[in-house]
């Protein structure tokens, strides 16, 4: 009965809900809980980046983009994924430092907005969760 109620909960448009549903078998408690582990370990990795970039430390960010790249695509979003990816490629071409930063700070507002709502959906989740079964 409680899968059956869950089902109905439909997920933002900006995640790939058919993934996450299949992944977690329905259970938006445990998507809940990837969703929260996960954008923590984003924003931590955010903060690192910041200190990496100004350092112009190019092997350790991409390395450390490289471990953080698929947490995107267990909360459902190919797109930032993607957006990892190419930042990736990006700093695989060894760019000056200057180029390192401008990267980061042109890519940093769209990575908060990701991490923005991932923390949404944890937030629609678990008020979702608080309501009796119908």
């Amino acid at each position: 009965m409680h899968a059956a109620t869950q089902r109905a909960f439909q997920l933002n448009n900006a995640f790939d809900a058919t993934f996450l549903m299949e992944m977690h078998d329905n259970d938006l408690a445990a998507i809940s809980a990837i969703l929260v582990t996960a954008s923590q370990q984003i924003s931590e990795e955010l903060d690192r980046y910041l200190i990496l970039a100004e350092k112009g430390d190019c092997s350790e960010l991409k390395r450390r983009i490289h471990l953080v790249k698929p947490l995107w695509g267990y909360c459902g979003l190919p797109e930032m994924q993607m957006k990892y990816q190419h930042m990736e490629q990006f700093l695989g071409e060894n760019p000056p430092a200057e180029e390192i930063r401008a990267r980061l700070q042109s890519e940093h507002p769209c990575i908060v907005e990701g991490l923005s709502l991932i923390t949404a959906e944890v937030v629609r989740i678990q008020e979702y969760l608080k309501q009796p079964a119908s």
